[in-house]
């Protein structure tokens, strides 16, 4: 019998001939390898791109806000030099070939002989100045590009854009303005004496319906405006002369919805209401809490910073020591008493001698809005005060018609010292001084002629200036 083991070491030992596949076979696979690898490809490309698409995308609101294309009035920007935090470069988008993407569209510029009267900050970035540019004594029809300007910075004033602004001139009786104060960059206001309202970053202004009362002071916190309207018959760029009574309004920022503030309606020199034919003045302080309101009578009035809301006097402070504000300086601002709020409580400052005292540039301090008061200890001026600030942090700024002061301690504890400033020299001195941060603060120059704003970054001991232009 044959071993079956045989029979099967034959049959491998045999020659195999393997079956060809059927024809076109390898021209199949050839063709679905490439198409697997276009497929592939295109994943990754359009991955890329909608990674690209989603980076492009995002919206860069400040630059939004502050650099709008479709100015309804005169749009311009300034150059500015002072030692200001570094603002980050941006980095060019690269295309998918490596390729940078076009530069953007620079932003406007300002016109010559920008001559800067007001100024205000949201953040340590982002602010607004407004003044009158071009020819001097020639604005509106038929050019007006050369009457009101604004410019903003997003970077602490070491750049400036343009800013649409409204269709006006300067203070001329009861037209024209001469103050902006901005929120957030979004909504923004135009005063003195007229009032004009932007909620879209300046890109469209409304002219405000005031009814004959001229806008002396404006200031806005926690969502809402309020501004000072008063009765005045000042003529020419003295717009707040001669004014006799006083009224507080309020307004949401996002509307013009402008009404009265109960309590604080048309009050006089007498605080009786109903005014006076004395001139005076009034001024507005606000806080995140609290606001104040420094009466023509030498009163303060308070209540919270919300619409609708009612003002009183503060109890047990007929007056605040310093006497009656007196008539208003060219800005609106009070000519004979000062007030501004600190981090630890008010401040006040009698510019000019009260009644029964020799001197005048006394400080005093209260702890209690305005109920009670201390003495704070003599301002060193040498020429008269102009405007009064202070620091989250609790310092005393003084402008004056020589210089800016600053103290060394903070208000409330004792006699304020003060330390050397370097660098807040202008012809004139200077009318406005506001602190943003306890290290950060700008002062406007009483000669607008110099082109140029003054900021100091190191809580008021050095100031440079920086250029309009």
């Amino acid at each position: 019998m044959d071993d079956p083991r045989d029979d099967i070491d034959a049959w491998l030992q045999e020659r195999v001939t393997p079956l060809l596949p059927r024809p076109g076979t390898f021209e199949q696979v050839r063709k679905r390898a490439r198409r697997r690898k276009l497929t592939q490809a295109a994943i990754a490309a359009g991955g890329a791109a909608v990674i690209v698409a989603v980076a492009a995308t995002v919206p860069s609101l400040v630059t939004t806000q502050l650099r709008p294309s479709n100015a309804q009035g005169p749009v311009h920007s300034q150059s500015a030099t002072p030692t200001a935090p570094a603002a980050a470069s941006p980095t060019p988008a690269a295309s998918l070939n490596g390729s940078a993407s076009p530069a953007a569209t620079p932003p406007p510029a300002v016109p010559p002989n920008f001559a800067p009267t007001s100024i205000t900050f949201v953040s340590t970035g982002t602010g607004w100045v407004i003044g009158q540019a071009g020819t001097p004594g020639q604005c509106g029809p038929p050019n007006p590009d050369i009457c009101t300007s604004l410019a903003g910075t997003d970077d602490g004033g070491a750049t400036w854009h343009g800013i649409p602004a409204p269709v006006t001139g300067p203070p001329d009786g009861a037209t024209g303005v001469s103050g902006v104060r901005s929120l957030d960059g979004t909504n923004g206001w135009a005063f003195g004496p007229q009032l004009y309202a932007t909620h879209d970053g300046g890109q469209t202004w409304t002219r405000i319906a005031t009814h004959g009362l001229r806008v002396t002071d404006l200031e806005t916190v926690n969502g809402v405006a309020f501004a000072v309207w008063a009765r005045c018959t000042g003529t020419g760029p003295d717009f707040a002369a001669r004014c006799t009574s006083f009224s507080l309004y309020a307004t949401p920022a996002g509307t013009n919805s402008w009404a009265p503030v109960p309590g604080v309606t048309g009050l006089g020199p007498d605080a009786g209401g109903g005014g006076t034919a004395s001139p005076a003045s009034a001024q507005l302080v606000l806080t995140g809490s609290a606001g104040y309101l420094l009466a023509p009578s030498g009163g303060i009035y308070s209540g919270p910073v919300t619409a609708g809301a009612g003002w009183q006097p503060v109890t047990g402070a007929p007056g605040t020591g310093c006497g009656p504000p007196g008539p208003a300086q060219a800005d609106g601002l009070p000519a004979s008493a000062l007030l501004a709020a600190t981090g630890t409580g008010l401040v006040e400052l009698c510019a000019a001698p009260a009644p029964g005292q020799p001197d005048g540039n006394e400080l005093r301090y209260s702890a209690d809005g305005g109920r009670t008061w201390v003495a704070a200890g003599p301002a060193p001026l040498t020429g008269a005060a102009t405007s009064l600030s202070g620091t989250p942090a609790g310092q005393v700024v003084i402008a004056t018609t020589e210089g800016v002061a600053v103290s060394s301690n903070a208000a409330g504890a004792g006699s304020l010292r003060w330390r050397t400033v370097r660098g807040a020299s202008a012809p004139g001195g200077f009318t406005y001084v506001g602190m943003t941060t306890s290290d950060q603060g700008v002062a406007i120059p009483a000669d607008t002629g110099l082109h140029a704003v003054w900021f100091t970054y190191d809580g008021g001991r050095h100031w440079q200036a920086s250029a309009v232009r």
